[in-house]
């Protein structure tokens, strides 16, 4: 099947969309897909200049691309750089679609609408709500089918945009970003060996407030002056708001396109024994995939697309918002302390990122049901 495949950032490039742009290409290339890429348009005009100004000056974020300029524009660019033969376009944003005329039947692969972004934290934004549903409404509506990363995603969808039918949105759930997968022995045998004296948690993440990273401090602080051997190591933070204790470790923002960085994040991931990142809002969430991918057991609260990825007692345990950390302080201890039980845990939260939580599944999913919509 030949795949014209549209990302508005280069596909190459392992920081767009967490990687994504790139895992999602080469898991269609792993399925026996020819896919040529179709990236790079940019549209600026004065108008996108001066929203740009004034959303610096109120201190939100503007997004060019949203804009009916840069829609259409996207839409000749995509169709000057179609090539014969194609049997499917698979774009991974509803903007290069939207006013996109051909016969080739088109897919979207998204992790939410604009309104369910709005909803998961990214409502900072000064964009026209109007235009941006109208965008979104012309490309659903095109797409044969519409794939999206969560259940929670495909709801808002077919909640806001409720003009065709349910059955048209398949959720396919994101795999791990990772370029080495390791193997079922290795990880068994990290768990089964893994030292319990002391119980480390690894929070994963660039937001303080929205990933919840006071949360997991003031729980840790709980559990470290109630006498529990415990350590917190931090990951992606580039800066702190306080001043830190000896029991908690900053590494800072870890690289992963250096191999040194994907190391130290992958040693990390191995002699954890919790993920704890309590985010106020998410869209996805791919570290809890990540994580899964090394056994290692996820918490967090029950919103957004985490709900899709970690299933309690299967690879780890959602709260409700709000939750205090003195309950999640509990939940660890009680966890840690049963050594065999935890273990027992720790490959079931492997079996799900095996059955599920890879891109090898996703691959297979979107290929399954773009052969049948597609022309190939």
């Amino acid at each position: 099947m030949k795949i014209a495949y549209i990302t508005t950032s280069p596909p190459f490039d392992k920081y767009s969309w967490s990687g994504t742009n790139y895992y999602v290409k080469t898991a269609l290339e792993a399925q026996g897909c020819e896919v040529y890429c179709i990236y790079g348009y940019r549209k600026i005009t004065l108008g996108m200049v001066f929203r740009k100004l004034q959303a610096v000056l109120l201190r939100k974020k503007y997004q060019a691309i949203r804009s009916v300029a840069a829609a259409k524009g996207w839409a000749k660019f995509v169709s000057a750089n179609l090539e014969g033969g194609t049997d499917a376009i698979l774009s991974l944003s509803t903007i290069p679609v939207a006013y996109l005329e051909t016969d080739i039947p088109v897919f979207v692969y998204v992790d939410g609408c604009y309104e369910y972004m709005l909803g998961q934290g990214f409502n900072r934004l000064l964009n026209k709500t109007a235009i941006a549903h109208e965008i979104e409404r012309r490309a659903f509506e095109k797409s044969k089918k519409i794939f999206t990363s969560s259940d929670a995603s495909a709801d808002a969808i077919r909640k806001f945009y409720n003009s065709f039918s349910p059955g048209k949105v398949k959720v396919v759930p994101l795999g791990a970003n990772l370029d080495e997968i390791p193997s079922r022995d290795l990880v068994i045998a990290n768990i089964l060996d893994k030292d319990m004296t002391v119980c480390r948690i690894l929070f994963v993440g660039v937001d303080w407030d929205r990933k919840g990273a006071d949360i997991v401090i003031e729980t840790v602080k709980n559990l470290h002056d109630a006498g529990f051997p415990i350590e917190l190591h931090l990951v992606g933070l580039r800066g702190i708001p306080m001043s830190l204790p000896p029991y908690v470790v900053n590494h800072g923002f870890i690289s992963k396109m250096e191999t040194d960085g994907m190391a130290k994040l992958v040693g990390l991931y191995k002699s954890s024994h919790f993920l704890f990142v309590p985010s106020r809002g998410e869209a996805y969430g791919l570290v809890f995939s990540e994580a899964s991918a090394y056994g290692l057991p996820s918490i967090s609260h029950s919103i957004g697309g985490i709900t899709t990825i970690v299933k309690d007692g299967e690879n780890g345990k959602l709260f409700p918002l709000g939750t205090k950390p003195a309950t999640f302080a509990k939940y660890i201890k009680e966890t840690f302390s049963d050594e065999t039980a935890y273990k027992e845990f720790s490959i079931r939260t492997y079996n799900r990122f095996e059955e599920q939580l890879n891109w090898n599944v996703a691959g297979k999913s979107l290929l399954e049901q773009m052969a049948i919509y597609g022309n190939g």
